[in-house]
Protein backbone atom coordinates (compact mmCIF):
# COMPACT_ATOMS: atom_id res chain seq x y z
CA UNK A 1 0.00 0.00 0.00
CA UNK A 2 1.39 3.42 -0.92
CA UNK A 3 1.79 6.14 1.69
CA UNK A 4 -0.60 9.07 1.49
CA UNK A 5 2.16 11.51 0.60
CA UNK A 6 2.72 9.65 -2.67
CA UNK A 7 -0.58 11.03 -4.02
CA UNK A 8 -1.90 14.53 -4.56
CA UNK A 9 -4.62 15.63 -2.17
CA UNK A 10 -5.57 17.57 0.95
CA UNK A 11 -5.02 15.60 4.17
CA UNK A 12 -6.03 16.17 7.79
CA UNK A 13 -4.68 14.43 10.86
CA UNK A 14 -5.80 15.02 14.46
CA UNK A 15 -2.66 14.65 16.58
CA UNK A 16 -4.12 15.46 19.97
CA UNK A 17 -7.67 16.78 19.69
CA UNK A 18 -9.64 13.54 19.37
CA UNK A 19 -8.88 11.73 22.61
CA UNK A 20 -10.71 8.76 24.12
CA UNK A 21 -12.12 10.67 27.07
CA UNK A 22 -10.10 13.84 27.68
CA UNK A 23 -10.30 17.39 26.36
CA UNK A 24 -6.68 18.55 26.14
CA UNK A 25 -3.43 18.32 24.20
CA UNK A 26 -4.85 19.77 20.98
CA UNK A 27 -2.88 19.67 17.75
CA UNK A 28 -3.87 19.15 14.11
CA UNK A 29 -1.98 18.62 10.86
CA UNK A 30 -3.07 19.89 7.44
CA UNK A 31 -1.05 18.70 4.44
CA UNK A 32 -1.66 19.74 0.84
CA UNK A 33 0.14 17.78 -1.92
CA UNK A 34 0.11 19.12 -5.46
CA UNK A 35 2.02 18.70 -8.71
CA UNK A 36 4.38 21.59 -9.27
CA UNK A 37 5.32 23.13 -12.62
CA UNK A 38 7.84 20.31 -13.18
CA UNK A 39 5.12 17.69 -12.58
CA UNK A 40 6.71 16.64 -9.29
CA UNK A 41 4.87 16.22 -5.98
CA UNK A 42 5.20 19.20 -3.67
CA UNK A 43 3.82 19.26 -0.12
CA UNK A 44 2.72 22.08 2.13
CA UNK A 45 2.06 21.24 5.77
CA UNK A 46 0.85 23.42 8.62
CA UNK A 47 0.16 22.51 12.23
CA UNK A 48 -2.69 24.12 14.15
CA UNK A 49 -1.85 24.31 17.89
CA UNK A 50 0.61 22.33 19.99
CA UNK A 51 -1.03 21.86 23.38
CA UNK A 52 -0.23 19.83 26.44
CA UNK A 53 -2.18 16.84 27.74
CA UNK A 54 -3.44 17.68 31.22
CA UNK A 55 -3.63 14.23 32.78
CA UNK A 56 -0.08 13.06 32.12
CA UNK A 57 0.15 11.19 35.46
CA UNK A 58 -2.47 8.70 34.26
CA UNK A 59 -0.19 7.60 31.41
CA UNK A 60 1.92 5.76 33.97
CA UNK A 61 5.39 7.19 33.23
CA UNK A 62 7.33 7.73 36.45
CA UNK A 63 8.41 11.33 37.19
CA UNK A 64 6.65 12.75 34.15
CA UNK A 65 6.15 16.52 34.12
CA UNK A 66 3.74 16.77 31.20
CA UNK A 67 2.54 14.99 28.06
CA UNK A 68 2.34 16.35 24.51
CA UNK A 69 0.95 15.21 21.14
CA UNK A 70 3.44 13.49 18.85
CA UNK A 71 4.44 15.87 16.04
CA UNK A 72 8.00 14.57 15.68
CA UNK A 73 7.34 13.22 12.18
CA UNK A 74 6.60 16.78 11.02
CA UNK A 75 9.78 18.34 12.42
CA UNK A 76 12.46 16.37 10.61
CA UNK A 77 13.66 16.30 7.03
CA UNK A 78 11.04 13.89 5.71
CA UNK A 79 8.90 14.73 2.67
CA UNK A 80 6.05 15.89 4.96
CA UNK A 81 7.57 18.67 7.04
CA UNK A 82 5.65 21.46 8.76
CA UNK A 83 6.28 24.94 7.41
CA UNK A 84 4.23 26.85 9.97
CA UNK A 85 2.36 26.49 13.26
CA UNK A 86 -0.89 28.46 13.59
CA UNK A 87 -2.02 29.09 17.16
CA UNK A 88 -5.74 29.52 17.84
CA UNK A 89 -5.27 31.02 21.31
CA UNK A 90 -3.21 31.11 24.50
CA UNK A 91 -4.71 28.35 26.66
CA UNK A 92 -2.32 25.62 27.88
CA UNK A 93 -4.19 22.79 26.12
CA UNK A 94 -3.47 24.53 22.80
CA UNK A 95 -0.12 26.26 23.45
CA UNK A 96 1.94 24.72 26.24
CA UNK A 97 3.41 21.83 24.26
CA UNK A 98 5.75 24.30 22.55
CA UNK A 99 8.29 24.81 25.38
CA UNK A 100 8.56 21.04 25.96
CA UNK A 101 9.50 20.44 22.31
CA UNK A 102 12.07 23.23 22.48
CA UNK A 103 13.53 21.83 25.71
CA UNK A 104 13.81 18.44 23.98
CA UNK A 105 16.01 20.04 21.33
CA UNK A 106 13.52 20.23 18.47
CA UNK A 107 13.44 23.18 16.11
CA UNK A 108 9.92 24.41 15.39
CA UNK A 109 8.81 26.21 12.23
CA UNK A 110 7.61 29.84 12.42
CA UNK A 111 4.64 30.47 14.73
CA UNK A 112 1.58 32.55 13.81
CA UNK A 113 -0.65 33.81 16.61
CA UNK A 114 -2.21 36.83 18.29
CA UNK A 115 -0.46 39.48 20.37
CA UNK A 116 -1.82 38.10 23.64
CA UNK A 117 -0.78 34.55 22.68
CA UNK A 118 2.75 35.84 22.06
CA UNK A 119 2.75 37.50 25.50
CA UNK A 120 1.76 34.25 27.24
CA UNK A 121 4.32 32.29 25.20
CA UNK A 122 7.04 34.79 26.18
CA UNK A 123 6.20 34.09 29.83
CA UNK A 124 6.52 30.36 29.15
CA UNK A 125 9.93 30.87 27.53
CA UNK A 126 11.10 32.71 30.63
CA UNK A 127 9.63 30.07 32.94
CA UNK A 128 11.38 27.23 31.05
CA UNK A 129 14.63 29.11 30.52
CA UNK A 130 14.41 29.05 26.71
CA UNK A 131 16.93 31.43 25.19
CA UNK A 132 16.23 33.80 22.31
CA UNK A 133 18.15 31.73 19.76
CA UNK A 134 16.03 28.64 20.62
CA UNK A 135 12.74 30.46 20.08
CA UNK A 136 11.09 30.05 16.67
CA UNK A 137 10.10 33.24 14.80
CA UNK A 138 6.69 34.58 15.87
CA UNK A 139 4.40 36.44 13.46
CA UNK A 140 1.51 38.38 15.00
CA UNK A 141 -1.77 37.85 13.15
CA UNK A 142 -5.13 39.62 13.34
CA UNK A 143 -8.73 39.06 12.31
CA UNK A 144 -9.01 39.37 8.53
CA UNK A 145 -5.39 38.55 7.69
CA UNK A 146 -4.91 36.25 4.70
CA UNK A 147 -1.60 34.40 4.52
CA UNK A 148 -0.16 32.26 1.75
CA UNK A 149 1.89 29.26 2.90
CA UNK A 150 3.02 27.77 -0.43
CA UNK A 151 -0.03 25.92 -1.84
CA UNK A 152 -2.27 26.67 1.17
CA UNK A 153 -4.15 29.89 1.89
CA UNK A 154 -5.04 30.66 5.52
CA UNK A 155 -7.51 33.37 6.52
CA UNK A 156 -7.64 34.44 10.17
CA UNK A 157 -11.09 34.84 11.78
CA UNK A 158 -11.79 36.23 15.25
CA UNK A 159 -13.50 33.76 17.60
CA UNK A 160 -15.44 34.45 20.79
CA UNK A 161 -13.64 32.62 23.57
CA UNK A 162 -12.39 33.32 27.09
CA UNK A 163 -9.15 35.12 26.21
CA UNK A 164 -7.85 37.84 23.92
CA UNK A 165 -6.84 37.08 20.34
CA UNK A 166 -8.69 33.81 19.94
CA UNK A 167 -8.90 32.76 16.29
CA UNK A 168 -10.32 30.28 13.86
CA UNK A 169 -8.83 29.69 10.41
CA UNK A 170 -10.27 29.17 6.93
CA UNK A 171 -7.73 26.88 5.27
CA UNK A 172 -8.04 26.69 1.49
CA UNK A 173 -6.47 24.22 -0.93
CA UNK A 174 -7.34 23.29 -4.51
CA UNK A 175 -9.00 20.14 -3.16
CA UNK A 176 -11.27 21.75 -0.57
CA UNK A 177 -11.72 24.48 2.03
CA UNK A 178 -11.89 23.89 5.78
CA UNK A 179 -13.11 26.21 8.52
CA UNK A 180 -11.12 25.24 11.62
CA UNK A 181 -13.18 26.93 14.34
CA UNK A 182 -10.71 26.86 17.23
CA UNK A 183 -12.46 27.25 20.59
CA UNK A 184 -15.55 29.17 19.55
CA UNK A 185 -19.04 30.33 20.48
CA UNK A 186 -21.43 32.68 18.66
CA UNK A 187 -21.81 35.21 21.55
CA UNK A 188 -21.15 38.77 20.36
CA UNK A 189 -21.30 40.38 23.83
CA UNK A 190 -17.55 40.02 24.37
CA UNK A 191 -15.63 42.60 26.39
CA UNK A 192 -12.47 44.28 25.00
CA UNK A 193 -12.06 41.84 22.13
CA UNK A 194 -13.66 40.89 18.83
CA UNK A 195 -16.52 38.36 18.66
CA UNK A 196 -16.65 35.47 16.19
CA UNK A 197 -16.49 36.95 12.68
CA UNK A 198 -19.92 35.79 11.51
CA UNK A 199 -19.94 38.39 8.71
CA UNK A 200 -16.91 36.80 7.05
CA UNK A 201 -18.23 33.27 7.59
CA UNK A 202 -21.40 34.29 5.70
CA UNK A 203 -19.33 35.83 2.89
CA UNK A 204 -17.36 32.61 2.40
CA UNK A 205 -20.22 30.20 3.14
CA UNK A 206 -20.39 28.76 -0.38
CA UNK A 207 -16.65 27.92 -0.30
CA UNK A 208 -16.51 26.09 3.03
CA UNK A 209 -16.65 22.34 2.47
CA UNK A 210 -15.79 21.10 5.98
CA UNK A 211 -15.88 22.47 9.51
CA UNK A 212 -13.30 21.09 11.92
CA UNK A 213 -15.37 22.00 14.94
CA UNK A 214 -14.86 22.57 18.65
CA UNK A 215 -17.63 20.29 19.92
CA UNK A 216 -16.78 20.55 23.61
CA UNK A 217 -20.06 22.26 24.55
CA UNK A 218 -22.61 20.53 22.34
CA UNK A 219 -24.00 18.46 25.22
CA UNK A 220 -25.79 21.66 26.37
CA UNK A 221 -28.82 22.81 24.39
CA UNK A 222 -29.45 26.33 23.13
CA UNK A 223 -26.77 28.98 22.72
CA UNK A 224 -23.68 29.34 24.88
CA UNK A 225 -24.03 31.64 27.87
CA UNK A 226 -23.55 35.28 26.92
CA UNK A 227 -20.91 37.24 28.76
CA UNK A 228 -23.35 40.12 29.23
CA UNK A 229 -25.67 37.72 31.07
CA UNK A 230 -22.82 36.65 33.37
CA UNK A 231 -22.15 40.34 34.06
CA UNK A 232 -25.82 41.04 34.86
CA UNK A 233 -26.00 38.03 37.18
CA UNK A 234 -22.90 39.16 39.11
CA UNK A 235 -24.38 42.64 39.53
CA UNK A 236 -27.70 41.19 40.71
CA UNK A 237 -26.10 38.84 43.24
CA UNK A 238 -23.86 41.55 44.68
CA UNK A 239 -26.83 43.86 45.10
CA UNK A 240 -29.09 41.19 46.62
CA UNK A 241 -26.43 40.06 49.09
CA UNK A 242 -26.38 43.49 50.78
CA UNK A 243 -22.89 42.63 52.04
CA UNK A 244 -19.89 44.93 52.23
CA UNK A 245 -17.24 42.41 51.19
CA UNK A 246 -17.75 40.30 48.08
CA UNK A 247 -15.38 37.44 47.21
CA UNK A 248 -15.27 36.57 43.50
CA UNK A 249 -12.69 33.89 42.65
CA UNK A 250 -12.01 33.58 38.91
CA UNK A 251 -10.36 30.90 36.78
CA UNK A 252 -6.73 31.93 36.17
CA UNK A 253 -6.43 31.56 32.39
CA UNK A 254 -9.75 33.27 31.54
CA UNK A 255 -9.16 37.05 31.31
CA UNK A 256 -12.79 37.71 30.44
CA UNK A 257 -13.86 36.76 33.98
CA UNK A 258 -11.32 39.14 35.53
CA UNK A 259 -12.85 41.91 33.42
CA UNK A 260 -16.52 40.94 33.86
CA UNK A 261 -16.08 40.70 37.65
CA UNK A 262 -14.33 44.08 37.68
CA UNK A 263 -17.07 45.73 35.59
CA UNK A 264 -19.74 44.26 37.89
CA UNK A 265 -17.95 45.70 40.95
CA UNK A 266 -17.65 49.04 39.15
CA UNK A 267 -21.36 49.01 38.33
CA UNK A 268 -22.32 48.67 42.00
CA UNK A 269 -19.49 50.99 43.13
CA UNK A 270 -17.51 48.39 45.04
CA UNK A 271 -13.79 49.02 45.38
CA UNK A 272 -11.67 46.20 43.93
CA UNK A 273 -8.86 44.17 45.48
CA UNK A 274 -7.00 41.95 43.02
CA UNK A 275 -5.70 39.08 45.14
CA UNK A 276 -4.20 35.70 44.33
CA UNK A 277 -1.17 33.53 43.84
CA UNK A 278 1.82 34.38 41.58
CA UNK A 279 0.10 32.64 38.64
CA UNK A 280 -2.88 34.96 39.02
CA UNK A 281 -0.72 38.09 39.15
CA UNK A 282 1.16 36.92 36.06
CA UNK A 283 -2.07 36.70 34.04
CA UNK A 284 -3.31 39.98 35.54
CA UNK A 285 -0.10 41.71 34.43
CA UNK A 286 -0.56 40.34 30.91
CA UNK A 287 -4.12 41.75 30.79
CA UNK A 288 -2.82 45.17 31.83
CA UNK A 289 0.15 44.97 29.44
CA UNK A 290 -2.29 44.07 26.67
CA UNK A 291 -3.93 47.46 27.18
CA UNK A 292 -6.73 47.05 29.73
CA UNK A 293 -6.19 49.66 32.45
CA UNK A 294 -8.42 48.95 35.45
CA UNK A 295 -7.39 52.26 36.99
CA UNK A 296 -8.54 54.17 33.90
CA UNK A 297 -11.79 52.19 33.82
CA UNK A 298 -12.42 53.09 37.48
CA UNK A 299 -12.27 56.84 36.69
CA UNK A 300 -12.03 57.68 40.38
CA UNK A 301 -15.46 56.09 40.99
CA UNK A 302 -13.83 53.24 42.89
CA UNK A 303 -10.37 52.45 44.21
CA UNK A 304 -8.35 49.58 42.74
CA UNK A 305 -5.49 47.92 44.64
CA UNK A 306 -3.24 45.05 43.64
CA UNK A 307 -1.91 43.87 47.00
CA UNK A 308 -3.45 42.53 50.20
CA UNK A 309 -1.76 44.99 52.51
CA UNK A 310 -3.97 45.33 55.59
CA UNK A 311 -3.63 49.11 55.78
CA UNK A 312 -4.60 49.58 52.13
CA UNK A 313 -7.57 47.27 52.55
CA UNK A 314 -8.67 49.03 55.75
CA UNK A 315 -8.72 52.31 53.81
CA UNK A 316 -11.44 50.85 51.57
CA UNK A 317 -13.97 51.20 54.44
CA UNK A 318 -15.05 47.54 54.19
CA UNK A 319 -16.63 48.20 50.79
CA UNK A 320 -14.89 46.05 48.21
CA UNK A 321 -14.88 43.02 45.95
CA UNK A 322 -11.95 40.60 46.05
CA UNK A 323 -11.22 39.27 42.56
CA UNK A 324 -8.58 36.59 42.06
CA UNK A 325 -7.47 32.98 42.33
CA UNK A 326 -7.45 31.88 45.94
CA UNK A 327 -8.61 28.90 47.95
CA UNK A 328 -8.81 30.61 51.32
CA UNK A 329 -10.36 33.69 52.90
CA UNK A 330 -7.32 35.67 53.99
CA UNK A 331 -7.14 37.21 57.46
CA UNK A 332 -6.26 40.44 55.65
CA UNK A 333 -9.96 40.79 54.86
CA UNK A 334 -11.35 39.98 58.33
CA UNK A 335 -14.10 38.04 56.58
CA UNK A 336 -17.13 37.02 58.61
CA UNK A 337 -20.75 35.98 58.17
CA UNK A 338 -22.10 39.46 58.89
CA UNK A 339 -20.38 41.44 56.16
CA UNK A 340 -19.13 38.92 53.55
CA UNK A 341 -20.59 37.00 50.60
CA UNK A 342 -18.96 34.65 48.08
CA UNK A 343 -19.65 34.14 44.37
CA UNK A 344 -17.72 31.11 43.05
CA UNK A 345 -17.33 31.26 39.25
CA UNK A 346 -15.62 27.92 38.52
CA UNK A 347 -17.11 24.46 39.01
CA UNK A 348 -14.36 22.46 40.74
CA UNK A 349 -11.28 24.69 40.83
CA UNK A 350 -12.25 26.42 44.07
CA UNK A 351 -13.56 23.48 46.11
CA UNK A 352 -11.20 24.25 49.07
CA UNK A 353 -12.54 27.81 49.13
CA UNK A 354 -16.05 26.50 49.70
CA UNK A 355 -14.77 24.83 52.85
CA UNK A 356 -13.25 28.13 53.95
CA UNK A 357 -16.56 29.89 53.45
CA UNK A 358 -18.37 27.20 55.44
CA UNK A 359 -15.86 27.37 58.31
CA UNK A 360 -16.47 31.13 58.56
CA UNK A 361 -20.26 30.70 58.15
CA UNK A 362 -20.10 32.94 55.08
CA UNK A 363 -22.95 32.48 52.61
CA UNK A 364 -21.91 31.85 49.02
CA UNK A 365 -23.34 30.81 45.69
CA UNK A 366 -21.75 28.61 43.02
CA UNK A 367 -22.23 27.66 39.38
CA UNK A 368 -24.24 24.65 40.56
CA UNK A 369 -27.03 27.04 41.61
CA UNK A 370 -26.36 29.65 38.90
CA UNK A 371 -24.66 28.11 35.82
CA UNK A 372 -24.55 31.51 34.11
CA UNK A 373 -21.82 32.53 36.58
CA UNK A 374 -19.22 30.36 34.90
CA UNK A 375 -19.70 31.90 31.50
CA UNK A 376 -18.59 29.67 28.66
CA UNK A 377 -16.01 29.80 25.92
CA UNK A 378 -17.38 26.98 23.77
CA UNK A 379 -20.44 26.77 21.57
CA UNK A 380 -23.49 24.85 22.74
CA UNK A 381 -25.65 22.79 20.40
CA UNK A 382 -27.58 25.91 19.34
CA UNK A 383 -24.37 27.67 18.29
CA UNK A 384 -23.57 24.85 15.87
CA UNK A 385 -27.14 24.61 14.58
CA UNK A 386 -26.85 28.32 13.79
CA UNK A 387 -23.41 27.93 12.18
CA UNK A 388 -24.80 25.06 10.10
CA UNK A 389 -27.67 27.29 8.94
CA UNK A 390 -25.17 29.90 7.68
CA UNK A 391 -23.19 27.41 5.61
CA UNK A 392 -24.16 25.25 2.64
CA UNK A 393 -24.32 21.74 4.10
CA UNK A 394 -20.66 21.36 5.05
CA UNK A 395 -19.27 18.19 6.59
CA UNK A 396 -18.70 18.69 10.31
CA UNK A 397 -15.59 16.97 11.66
CA UNK A 398 -15.82 16.98 15.49
CA UNK A 399 -12.79 17.69 17.69
CA UNK A 400 -12.07 18.99 21.18
CA UNK A 401 -14.36 16.44 22.81
CA UNK A 402 -14.11 12.83 23.98
CA UNK A 403 -14.77 10.17 21.36
CA UNK A 404 -17.90 8.91 23.14
CA UNK A 405 -19.50 12.32 22.64
CA UNK A 406 -19.09 12.05 18.86
CA UNK A 407 -20.41 8.46 18.87
CA UNK A 408 -23.53 9.50 20.80
CA UNK A 409 -24.16 12.63 18.70
CA UNK A 410 -24.64 11.00 15.29
CA UNK A 411 -28.41 10.27 15.51
CA UNK A 412 -29.18 13.76 16.82
CA UNK A 413 -26.97 15.33 14.12
CA UNK A 414 -28.94 13.57 11.40
CA UNK A 415 -32.23 14.75 12.90
CA UNK A 416 -31.20 18.42 12.98
CA UNK A 417 -29.57 18.38 9.54
CA UNK A 418 -25.93 18.57 10.57
CA UNK A 419 -23.88 16.61 8.05
CA UNK A 420 -21.58 14.79 10.46
CA UNK A 421 -18.69 12.82 8.99
CA UNK A 422 -19.72 9.14 9.00
CA UNK A 423 -16.98 8.01 11.38
CA UNK A 424 -15.46 9.12 14.67
CA UNK A 425 -12.07 10.74 14.02
CA UNK A 426 -9.35 9.33 16.28
CA UNK A 427 -5.94 10.81 17.09
CA UNK A 428 -3.19 10.05 14.54
CA UNK A 429 -5.49 8.62 11.89
CA UNK A 430 -5.16 10.37 8.52
CA UNK A 431 -8.10 11.58 6.43
CA UNK A 432 -8.35 12.83 2.86
CA UNK A 433 -10.55 15.89 2.26
CA UNK A 434 -11.92 16.32 -1.25
CA UNK A 435 -14.47 19.10 -1.15
CA UNK A 436 -17.35 17.55 0.87
CA UNK A 437 -15.93 14.05 0.98
CA UNK A 438 -13.89 13.09 4.06
CA UNK A 439 -12.30 9.66 3.79
CA UNK A 440 -10.14 7.81 6.33
CA UNK A 441 -7.06 6.54 4.49
CA UNK A 442 -4.50 5.49 7.09
CA UNK A 443 -4.77 4.08 10.61
CA UNK A 444 -1.95 4.83 13.03
CA UNK A 445 -1.71 4.08 16.75
CA UNK A 446 -2.86 6.94 18.98
CA UNK A 447 0.01 7.98 21.22
CA UNK A 448 1.11 10.64 23.68
CA UNK A 449 4.64 11.64 24.53
CA UNK A 450 5.18 11.72 28.29
CA UNK A 451 7.78 14.38 29.16
CA UNK A 452 10.45 13.81 31.80
CA UNK A 453 13.23 16.26 32.70
CA UNK A 454 16.85 15.53 33.53
CA UNK A 455 19.54 18.21 33.93
CA UNK A 456 17.26 20.78 32.30
CA UNK A 457 16.56 18.73 29.16
CA UNK A 458 13.23 17.16 28.18
CA UNK A 459 13.02 13.48 27.22
CA UNK A 460 9.99 11.89 25.56
CA UNK A 461 8.48 8.47 26.26
CA UNK A 462 5.91 7.22 23.77
CA UNK A 463 2.71 5.94 25.43
CA UNK A 464 -0.37 4.50 23.71
CA UNK A 465 -3.53 6.50 24.24
CA UNK A 466 -5.84 4.95 26.84
CA UNK A 467 -8.83 5.93 28.98
CA UNK A 468 -7.67 8.27 31.73
CA UNK A 469 -10.70 10.28 32.89
CA UNK A 470 -10.97 8.41 36.20
CA UNK A 471 -8.10 10.57 37.40
CA UNK A 472 -9.03 13.73 35.52
CA UNK A 473 -11.64 16.46 35.74
CA UNK A 474 -13.74 15.12 32.87
CA UNK A 475 -15.42 12.38 34.91
CA UNK A 476 -16.82 15.08 37.18
CA UNK A 477 -18.27 17.14 34.34
CA UNK A 478 -19.56 14.88 31.57
CA UNK A 479 -19.66 11.11 31.32
CA UNK A 480 -20.62 8.86 28.40
CA UNK A 481 -23.89 7.90 30.13
CA UNK A 482 -24.84 11.49 30.94
CA UNK A 483 -23.94 12.58 27.42
CA UNK A 484 -26.05 9.82 25.84
CA UNK A 485 -29.00 10.68 28.06
CA UNK A 486 -28.84 14.38 27.16
CA UNK A 487 -28.68 13.72 23.43
CA UNK A 488 -31.72 11.44 23.69
CA UNK A 489 -33.66 14.25 25.36
CA UNK A 490 -32.58 16.74 22.68
CA UNK A 491 -33.50 14.22 19.96
CA UNK A 492 -36.96 13.77 21.44
CA UNK A 493 -37.49 17.55 21.58
CA UNK A 494 -36.36 18.06 17.98
CA UNK A 495 -38.55 15.19 16.73
CA UNK A 496 -41.49 16.67 18.58
CA UNK A 497 -40.82 20.09 17.03
CA UNK A 498 -40.55 18.51 13.58
CA UNK A 499 -43.88 16.72 14.11
CA UNK A 500 -45.62 19.98 15.00
CA UNK A 501 -44.08 21.72 11.99
CA UNK A 502 -45.23 18.93 9.66
CA UNK A 503 -48.75 19.06 11.11
CA UNK A 504 -48.86 22.82 10.59
CA UNK A 505 -47.66 22.45 6.99
CA UNK A 506 -50.30 19.82 6.24
CA UNK A 507 -53.04 21.99 7.78
CA UNK A 508 -51.90 24.93 5.67
CA UNK A 509 -51.99 22.82 2.51
CA UNK A 510 -55.59 21.72 3.27
CA UNK A 511 -56.63 25.33 3.72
Amino acid sequence: MSEYWENTGFYWQPLGGNNIDQISGHSYQYTNIVLNSRKKLQQTTIIVDIGKFDNHQALGVANSSAAVPDIRHLLGREFVTAEAVFLTHSHPDHLNGIPHYLKAGYKLPPLYGGKYTQMILTDLYEQFGISKFQQPPFHIINDGDILKIDSLEVEVLASSHTCFDSFGFIIKSDFGTVYHTGDMKIDSSTYFRKPTNIKRIKERANEIDCVVADFYGIYDDGFAIKEVDTFKKLVSLIQKSKKDKIFIPVYPTHPEMYIIAFLAALKVKKNVVFFGNPDFYSYLKRIIDYGVSFTDLARNRIKVIYTHDRDEIAALDNNYAVIGTYNHVSLAFDANSFDSFGIVTAKTFFNPLKGQFNSHNIKFITVDEEPVLQGFGHGFLGDYEYLNSLLEHPVFIPTHCPLFMIDNFSELAECIGINLCPFTPVNNEIYRIEHKQVTPIQKNPSVWLAVCYNAGYAYFTEVRQKPTSGEGFLKRTVSARRCKSKFKIFLHLRQKQKGKTNEADQSEKKL
